[in-house]
């Protein structure tokens, strides 16, 4: 992924982690809120972090690799607003071909695509308060 620095640098990350055992359904948390010393406060981390809908992993036991395994994105919780407070999430599930949004009571029916919609906005100047913060793959 990449993330953008307090000086406005973006910076290519990469990240690695060993597993044994691979879960049927895997999930990933993002953590979109730091405590800012100079504010007393929590503020969100709403930088774009883009997550592939298909996410291949392998197990490794050993020097031994076990057969890969691929993932594939059914879920997206979402935070909805500028910092912790009031906190509201709605999440999105892959269906057939669309997107079904939960909103509290209200569910909707969506374009796929609306998952990649809600990575974080593309650039500081965005008004989107919408991100995404954790991510369900099943095999």
């Amino acid at each position: 992924g990449q993330w953008r620095g307090a000086e406005g640098e973006e910076e290519r990350i990469l990240s690695r982690m060993r597993v044994k055992k691979l879960p049927m359904i895997l999930a990933l948390h993002l953590k979109r809120f730091k405590y800012m010393e100079q504010l007393h406060r929590y503020t969100k981390l709403s930088h774009q972090v883009v997550f592939s809908l298909e996410l291949s992993l392998f197990s490794t036991s050993g020097d031994v690799v076990k057969m890969d395994r691929m993932y594939d994105l059914v879920a997206e919780v979402v935070h909805c607003g500028s910092g912790p407070n009031p906190r509201h999430c709605i999440t999105i599930v892959k269906s057939r071909g669309f997107g079904l949004w939960f909103d509290d009571d209200i569910v909707e029916k969506r374009d796929a695509q609306a998952i990649e919609e809600l990575y974080g906005p593309a650039s500081d100047i965005s008004k989107n308060s919408e991100s995404g913060y954790i991510y369900i793959y099943i095999f």
